[in-house]
């Protein structure tokens, strides 16, 4: 039987801006967003749109509109509300005064508007206010707007303008009832009525096109919205409110069923933020984590879509009149992170917001791109128009985007994991049309100016400059009798040199299937086995800048960002494919810390994920749910920060489900996922691919190839593996590569993998440690096993080098002294049948001196008072 995944609570939202983070309840439909309140005596429903929004020093997006409903007061009981996540409703139902009230809304993405219907089983009278917020609280000089409510007819109309964008707005509220409808002021009063159904539209000004984002101009350059938003309720008020939510209902679960996220949870009725204080408490549900999974993707279904702004930093809900880091598209990590779930959960259609957006951007990332080269990198800049490619910085609203190298706080890699999402497009829809209108344009533009951010270093190539997002020098500084913070500004740090080797991968891939080739791919050809991506330091760690040794010697060691491993996530050169890489990643993620912010702890979760830690992943997930989740559910940046949520639902699918280098089932599960299962989850390919799993053993295995290709499963050292076509059951010819099961398969088919199991963990040696003699290096550890593997990486190896297997607790490595020494790391691996990617004791081993060591230690803790 299939559950009921439902956010409910027994009480209504406060009233107030708090209680609109905490606990009003979301729905959108990617153009706006509204929060509802479920209030008895007066419902506060709140409006936004990302196109409504000041300059960034004037407070970016603001609050559009808010209608409130005014009701009788009196005796409440039996006080529900709720959203339900499978038709993308939120509803209110109670009894007051021996009256039955049911309420619902939903916001229509096929008829753009808002519709809420209430229900009693006895006349009832109630008032509906039109409200424009914050009208008149500050001059329009400095981000304020105009405006007025009046009526046409029985319609409300609100109607102004935000001069510092030279936006119209307009906002329509109508009625259909059995009772009477007085107009009044700015309010519709509803009398002796059993059913009612209000209906809102909005529109601004606002048009997504290259004008608008071009230096000089940033204002609104579209039509008036009135002649729209006339057509839209008279076409809401022809259907009615059944006729559009039966519209809706199809519209949005044809997106949302497609996935089914099974985690073994019991169906539990407690009310929402019951449920959270019980797991915040010890008391794990694997319910509520199926309702945050679905919630998540509820969020993007309701915050992007064809033809919309993407979603921003709060998707597109926010109540303020100067919004948090002014509600913008943030990007370098924050937007990313908002489309991680829509490639692998099966909403990649979420995403045509964002190419569209990247369409409208271009040619001034052009433009920025040119003048970032030219002021850092005089020596490669080509004049003409896209002959530097492009280039977006952090900060971006629907009307400019950051992008010059003035007062950077991260380097040209913020490109790169942008371009990083288009790749991605094509990656998981393998659509021609995606990477001829998208992904190529988008990839190798991006390699036209990353090739010409780099110099040649002692045979590397390395960005220069290049910065760590937002890694800031130690302490602060005073510009002007103003306290500021200096970036720390380097050439070729990690972040940076990772993104132009992802993308150069990219690009050179687009190439290959396109059959196109230019200087550009020339030149990536030369460079990208010398961008150096991972590079490993003395603690065994990823360096997060060329010139680190020690970890945290530079920068802050505990700091927000994982910018030193965007290739394991959103990337994939660090993956189970380079084992040493992701043992030095597992290091410094630990290093790092599990304690952030709501969405960098939704970044450290999904490398955990990525790093096939199901333990350490679920850990975070256990976090992010204590620690870093409103009774609503919505992210703790703080204040709430929609990306955090994204990032979640991305880890859990990476847990069930991963495809950088290979199709991987239940990579990361653990221990408490007893009984699981998958749905319609998507692999790189094209390929649609559903699961289940039982203590570890896979039950079932389904993999649909949408458009054919060769498929690469990981089944470890299963023997007996066996594919059949379902249907007909013909077996499928297969190939062995190790681990790796290859297959070619045909368009529309789907296939049914059986005799293989979820890769068990090896004991794990405790106390490993090496020493340096003059004999070689000894290594020693606690014996748990009746055999060991012992592996080596050299420096910067991505794979490691097996030295032998023995039964004894030690083994000496003779090739490397105390008189030869270097950067090593050791793996000691618990197996019969070892791999260097099982789980292993890490033994980093470096070559400073006591005295590098005591400095370093020094040094930390200076950068680092709170470590």
């Amino acid at each position: 039987m299939k559950k009921s995944l439902v956010l409910r609570y027994h009480q209504a939202a406060e009233r107030t801006d708090e209680g609109w983070e905490k606990y009003s309840l979301p729905i959108g439909n990617g153009y706006s967003g509204a929060s509802v309140f479920g209030g008895v005596d007066v419902e506060r429903l709140q409006f936004t749109t990302n196109t409504f929004a000041n300059v960034y020093k004037q407070g970016g997006v603001s609050n559009f509109a808010e209608i409130h409903l005014r009701f009788p007061q009196g005796e409440v009981k039996d006080y529900e509300r709720g959203l339900r996540l499978s038709d993308g409703v939120a509803y209110s139902r109670y009894c007051i005064d021996g009256i039955g009230v049911d309420r619902e809304a939903f916001f229509s993405y096929p008829d753009r508007v808002f519709a809420y219907r209430i229900r009693s089983d006895r006349a009832y009278s109630f008032v509906a206010e039109l409200v424009i917020p914050y009208l008149g609280a500050r001059p329009t000089e400095e981000g304020g707007r105009t405006g007025q409510v009046y009526h046409e007819k029985q319609t409300l109309v609100m109607r102004g303008r935000l001069p510092s964008r030279d936006l119209l707005y307009e906002g329509r509220l109508s009625v259909i009832t059995d009772g009477q409808v007085r107009v009044e002021e700015n309010s519709l009063r509803v009398i002796n009525a059993t059913e009612t159904s209000l209906f809102f539209v909005m529109g601004t000004s606002y048009k997504l096109c290259e004008e608008v984002f071009l230096e000089g101009c940033n204002k609104a350059l579209g039509a008036d919205p009135h002649a729209d938003l006339v057509r839209d309720m008279e076409n809401a008020l022809s259907l009615g409110y059944e006729k559009l939510y039966d519209r809706h209902r199809q519209d949005y679960t044809a997106l949302i069923s497609r996935v089914e996220v099974d985690l073994g949870g019991v169906e539990d009725s407690r009310p929402t933020d019951e449920l959270l204080k019980a797991y915040q408490k010890g008391q794990p549900s694997q319910y509520l984590e199926e309702v945050y999974y679905a919630y998540g993707r509820h969020l993007l279904v309701c915050s992007s879509r064809k033809g919309t702004p993407p979603a921003s930093l709060q998707g597109v809900w926010t109540v303020h009149d100067k919004s948090p880091w002014g509600s913008g598209f943030w990007h370098n990590i924050n937007i990313q992170m908002n489309y991680w779930p829509a490639f692998i959960t099966n909403l990649a259609e979420t995403f045509q917001a964002y190419t569209a957006y990247w369409k409208g951007y271009l040619k001034q990332a052009q433009r920025n791109a040119s003048e970032w080269i030219r002021q850092t990198n005089p020596e490669n800049y080509v004049d003409g128009e896209g002959e530097c490619g492009w280039i977006l910085g952090t900060g971006a609203f629907c009307y400019e985007i950051e992008g010059r190298a003035k007062s950077p706080h991260s380097g040209p890699g913020t490109g790169g994991l942008t371009s990083q999402m288009l790749w991605d497009y094509y990656d998981f829809t393998r659509d021609e049309g995606v990477l001829r209108d998208f992904t190529y344009p988008a990839v190798h533009g991006m390699a036209k100016f990353l090739t010409k951010t780099v110099r040649e270093y002692d045979g590397e190539w390395l960005c220069s400059f290049s910065a760590s997002p937002e890694q800031i020098l130690s302490g602060d500084v005073w510009i002007n009798q103003h306290k500021t913070q200096k970036y720390h500004l380097t050439v070729g740090c990690a972040f940076d040199q990772q993104m132009a080797y992802e993308n150069a991968a990219a690009d050179l891939a687009c190439a290959k299937i396109l059959g196109v080739e230019d200087e550009v791919t020339a030149l990536e050809r030369v460079q990208i086995d010398h961008y150096a991506p991972v590079q490993i330091g003395y603690s065994g760690q990823v360096k997060e800048f060329g010139e680190e040794h020690f970890y945290g010697e530079i920068g802050q060691a505990k700091h927000r960002h994982i910018s030193q491993l965007v290739s394991l996530m959103p990337g994939g050169a660090i993956s189970q494919s380079t084992p040493a890489w992701l043992d030095a990643a597992k290091i410094t993620l630990r290093l790092r810390g599990d304690e952030s912010t709501g969405w960098a702890l939704a970044h450290r979760f999904c490398a955990w994920a990525r790093a096939c830690d199901g333990e350490h992943a679920y850990l975070l997930l256990g976090n992010l749910l204590k620690n870093r989740t409103y009774p609503n559910l919505w992210d703790v940046h703080p204040p709430f920060q929609i990306d955090g949520n994204f990032g979640a639902v991305a880890g859990i699918t990476e847990m069930l489900l991963q495809s950088v280098d290979a199709i991987s089932l239940f990579p990361a599960l653990p221990k408490a996922w007893k009984n699981v299962s998958f749905k319609g989850l998507k692999a790189r390919g094209n390929f649609t691919v559903s699961a289940s799993c039982h203590e570890g053993e896979i039950t079932s295995c389904e993999i649909e190839s949408v458009v054919g290709g060769v498929l690469r499963l990981r089944v470890g050292n299963a023997p007996k593996v066996k594919v059949v076509e379902k249907g007909t059951g013909k077996a499928v010819a297969t190939d062995r590569q190790g681990e790796l099961l290859l297959f070619e398969t045909q368009v529309g088919k789907t296939y049914m993998v059986s005799g293989f199991t979820c890769k068990e963990t090896p004991a794990m040696p405790q106390n490993a440690q090496g020493v340096w003699t003059e004999s070689g290096v000894v290594l020693t550890w606690l014996a748990c096993a009746e055999k060991y593997a012992v592996y080596r990486g050299v420096e910067n190896d991505s794979q490691y080098t097996l030295l032998g297997e023995t039964r004894e607790p030690s083994f000496t490595d003779s090739e490397f002294t105390s008189a030869k020494k270097a950067r090593l790391t050791y793996k000691i691996v618990a197996a019969d049948n070892p791999s260097p990617a099982d789980e292993g004791a890490l033994i980093p081993m470096h070559p400073a001196s006591a005295l590098e060591e005591e400095r370093y230690r020094y040094r930390f803790a200076q950068l680092n008072l709170d470590s």
